[in-house]
């Protein structure tokens, strides 16, 4: 997994690819995005355009960050979800408690 983020205004958005499987590289993702919000990133778009694919263990480590983010006053949106990302977001429900966009600039224009 290989990650990079552009900020737009307030809005950090987190590039990611590749797979999200837990492991030393979902932690290493995880440990940055906390920086992150230690740094002050309120609002995050995670672009999942390229993640080929994910499971419980990446959605854990992930939603592990989100509460952190939402318990300092952040949000966090997410973008470019294709079938095999977006099938596990449905399938634990996880749709139901973010925000999803079709493309990035949505998803950055929503924070305001």
């Amino acid at each position: 997994m290989q990650f990079t983020e552009e900020t737009f205004g307030k809005v950090t958005v987190y590039h990611l690819s590749g797979k999200i499987m837990g492991g030393p590289e979902t932690q290493v993702m995880c440990s940055h995005l906390k920086e992150l919000i230690d740094a002050g990133t309120q609002w995050l778009v995670m672009d999942l355009q390229d993640v080929q694919w994910i499971n419980s263990t990446g959605i854990g480590a992930i939603i592990s960050c989100l509460i952190t983010l939402r318990k300092r006053g952040g949000d966090v949106r997410f973008a470019n979800l294709h079938d095999a990302t977006a099938l596990y977001f449905h399938i634990t429900k996880l749709e139901t408690v973010v925000k999803i966009f079709d493309r990035i600039d949505a998803a950055v224009a929503s924070f305001a």
